[in-house]
């Protein structure tokens, strides 16, 4: 099939009332591992709240990252494995994590452990962000003396 004779999730979610397929990408890393795990998204049919998990379209490609918080015109949102935050406006947003299955066993977004590990992941971008700028730091400092002792 050709790229443009793709179906369009928008489509899916029109048709069927649901959308199921593999994730493409680090973004929602440790949660959703690339081509492993599959998801459930169904179509937004009201105003997304924080922690919702949001399928969005950005140019001509699909992003599935979470919601901070609203904003007068949509919402800010971040992948769970990213550091930059992104204001995505309302019309952007297509559809909703409902449930999905991580090596092979079915969660629901309304689970009580799914919703753990949300506010923990949350709560610890902040020291986790500090800890990987440290361990980049770190890594370029090694390099560059690698660097400079293999010239010698």
């Amino acid at each position: 099939m050709e790229q443009n004779e793709r179906l369009k999730i928008e489509d899916v979610l029109a048709e069927k009332g649901y959308y199921a397929g593999p994730t493409v990408g680090v973004s929602m890393l440790p949660m959703l591992k690339n081509r492993r795990d599959t998801i459930i998204i169904r179509p937004k049919t009201e105003r997304l709240q924080p922690l919702d998990v949001a399928l969005y379209k950005r140019e001509d490609a699909y992003i599935l990252h979470r919601v901070l918080k609203q904003t007068e015109r949509g919402y800010i949102i971040r992948g769970d494995n990213c550091y930059a935050d992104e204001n995505v406006p309302e019309d952007s947003v297509i559809g909703v994590l409902t449930e999905f299955f991580r090596k092979g066993k079915h969660v629901t977004c309304t689970d009580k452990k799914y919703l753990r590990y949300v506010k923990r992941r949350l709560k610890w971008y902040k020291p986790r962000r500090f800890f990987v700028r440290i361990k980049g730091k770190c890594k370029n400092a090694v390099k560059k003396f690698l660097y400079l002792f293999k010239r010698k």
